[in-house]
């Protein structure tokens, strides 16, 4: 599991951003209220990650605080609540 990313921020999407660790980039999604808090574009930033597993996709998200992480792995033991929902609760 990777459970925290420090590096620079190469790009914010809407529902991502590319992090550049010593020279590999890994896409990590997060809510809303996360990628406003980030700095912007060509910062450093470090960044508490839960990596999700599935049959035909690895996703990791991302989280400024491990209380966050922690709902986030709480949100995803309910029935019907996938991680990208549990990433719009976290950033309401």
């Amino acid at each position: 599991m990777i459970g925290k990313l420090s590096g620079r921020i190469e790009y914010k999407s809407d529902d991502h951003l590319l992090l550049d660790v010593r020279g590999v980039g890994y896409i990590v999604f997060c809510s809303d209220r996360t990628l406003i808090a980030l700095p912007g574009s060509g910062e450093f930033t470090a960044l508490y990650t839960d990596l999700v597993v599935r049959e035909d996709l690895m996703q990791l998200f991302g989280f400024l605080t491990l209380v966050e992480k922690e709902w986030h792995r709480l949100l995803l033991s309910v029935q019907g609540v996938g991680a990208k929902a549990s990433l719009a609760i976290l950033g309401a």
